[in-house]
């Protein structure tokens, strides 16, 4: 008899955490911007050292968006990757492995 598929916990797992980054992602990606638009708002400061300077926050406000979206795109690649079901075995595997050992789960 051909046991029907369940749902993967690997890919629930994978899901929730995506949820959670992007929560986190958003904060990341907005950091820099408010500071990016006080420095080149009003002229308080002035001078090569100051326009090296927004240089710098520019670049690094950039790089942090960059890198967060890194982060979301190799999640979402491990989630592509990753089959939504199952058959209940691989199922009873991945909760092992998410969950450090064996669990009694209802419905594998």
């Amino acid at each position: 008899m051909t046991e029907l598929p369940v749902d993967n916990p690997r890919y629930t797992a994978l899901q929730q955490a995506l949820a959670r980054v992007e929560q986190h992602i958003a904060r990341l990606r907005a950091a820099l911007d408010e500071p990016f638009e006080l420095f080149c708002g009003d002229a308080v400061w002035i001078g090569p050292v100051a326009r090296r300077f927004g240089e710098d926050l520019g670049h690094h406000r950039q790089r942090l968006k960059q890198q967060a979206e890194t982060v979301v795109a190799e999640l979402e690649a491990e989630i592509r990757r990753t089959p939504p079901k199952v058959s209940p075995a691989v199922a009873r595997e991945e909760a092992a492995r998410l969950y450090g050992g064996p669990r009694m789960f209802t419905g594998f």
